[in-house]
């Protein structure tokens, strides 16, 4: 049984399954739970892909494909808490990620077959992390929170917001179950939007951005961690849904100057304007269409660069006390120095490399 209580590792010795392990934030998440002590499986459609990532670890590995019920028929037998993480992953050049049709069956319709195999075998706690995306583009004063009506613009948020509704009906029937809602994940090595930010930054191939005054939430994939534990242990979690981050609003101008500051740049005194930034985004976009592979900057990447994207965690932090540890001010120069450690190490590798190689007589 989980233990609700303040202990030091209330996950050790649970049985634990986690879908989507293999995925940037799954791989933290289960070595996280290893160090809690968990009995730990992952449940994956490409077992020869997880294989290798916690080698010389003791967990279990289970093939199953989320789109086939049949598949999972046994699968959670002898679990008592899930941690559901597994969604469609587009490839990396599609034009847009969010927007593609494999979204709906592995995310909506998986995750009822998920529900229901999981009801079936007599899990008691599920938490599923979802995503901000199901909030759609709403905008209004201030922070949005759990009382701003979802409105999904894309196919990932639709199918992310039917898969909330596939968890919750469970939790009406009876299993704990919690919903977490996070923005855009950093402290990923390397991964994701903002560390591609700080490359483009780096190499001067981010302009001078202007002063828009935007704000957009960010949660480190610690954190992200630490609320999923808490709510699979917190009595008061059941049947919630939570917006979780790191309780700041950053603008891109701001993750802009940060940035340059953190390389040891000038912050430059101009400004590209906007309207010259969407010339460039809606021509980008015009090339998507006809090549049909993803552009570096397109109309959907300045909507995310310069619109709000900002919301209120202030739910969790009353219901259960969470409190996030990181912030980007204190984590920007760390995540900087990581890029600058990996390009110099990147760039030995490729002068040793040449090194090697014979030359021409």
């Amino acid at each position: 049984m989980i233990s609700s209580s303040a202990d030091a590792s209330p996950l050790k010795a649970v049985p634990t399954l986690v879908t989507g392990a293999t995925g940037r934030v799954g791989r933290h998440l289960v070595t996280a739970l290893l160090a809690q002590g968990a009995d730990v499986t992952i449940l994956t459609r490409c077992p020869k892909n997880a294989c290798p990532l916690w080698l010389g670890k003791r967990l279990d590995i289970r093939s199953a494909d989320l789109t086939d019920p049949s598949t999972l028929v046994s699968q959670f037998n002898g679990i008592e808490l899930v941690f559901h993480l597994a969604s469609h992953a587009p490839p990396p050049r599609a034009p847009d990620i969010y927007q593609a049709a494999a979204h709906w069956p592995v995310t909506a319709e998986g995750t009822r077959n998920l529900v229901d195999a999981a009801r079936a075998a007599g899990v008691q706690r599920l938490v599923y992390l979802s995503s901000i995306k199901v909030m759609g583009a709403a905008t209004g004063k201030g922070p949005m929170d759990e009382a701003t009506p979802p409105t999904p613009d894309t196919v990932y948020g639709r199918a992310k917001l039917a898969a909330e509704y596939s968890v919750l009906a469970a939790g009406e029937a009876g299993m704990h179950v919690c919903v977490l809602r996070s923005p855009m994940i950093y402290g990923l090595t390397g991964a994701g939007n903002l560390a591609r930010m700080i490359e483009a930054v780096a190499r001067n191939r981010f302009p001078p951005w202007p002063k828009i005054g935007n704000r957009r939430s960010f949660l480190h994939v610690q954190d992200l961690i630490a609320a999923a534990f808490l709510v699979a242990t917190h009595s008061r979690a059941g049947g919630r849904t939570y917006l979780v981050t790191d309780g700041k609003g950053y603008s891109t101008r701001w993750l802009y100057e940060r940035i340059r500051l953190a390389l040891g740049k000038s912050v430059p005194g101009w400004t590209v304007p906007y309207w010259a930034l969407a010339t460039a985004a809606c021509g980008a976009t015009w090339l998507e269409k006809g090549l049909r592979r993803r552009m570096p900057f397109s109309r959907e990447d300045l909507r995310k660069l310069t619109q709000d994207a900002w919301f209120s965690s202030d739910r969790i932090r009353t219901d259960l006390g969470f409190e996030p540890g990181h912030d980007l001010d204190e984590e920007m120069p760390r995540m900087v120095k990581e890029y600058l450690d990996s390009r110099d190490c990147a760039t030995g590798s490729r002068r040793r490399i040449r090194a090697r190689l014979p030359i021409d007589s």
